[in-house]
């Protein structure tokens, strides 16, 4: 599949530089910095889906109490701290 991005002038240039240095053409080097940059995104992906919220005990809490909104505006009402 083709397909046409426009790059400024200077990032072509830089891209022309780079895919000489390594012996490569533009196109190329373009595939392999997409590919790779979505590889990292796939890997950071994994690893936030993987990733759980830490597991408190109740032993240590005690039961949980439901809060409503109000408990919320009193909690924030004695709020005293300075600005």
């Amino acid at each position: 599949m083709q397909a046409t991005v426009e790059l400024p002038e200077t990032v072509l240039r830089q891209l022309e530089t780079l895919a000489r240095s390594e012996g490569k053409t533009v196109a190329d080097l373009i595939q392999q910095i997409v590919q790779s940059h979505m590889a990292d995104r796939q890997t950071l992906n994994d690893l936030r889906s993987a990733a759980s919220p830490p597991v408190i005990p109740a032993t240590e809490t005690g039961p949980i109490q439901p809060v409503s909104g109000r408990d919320v505006d009193e909690l924030l009402s004695r709020d005293h701290l300075p600005a």
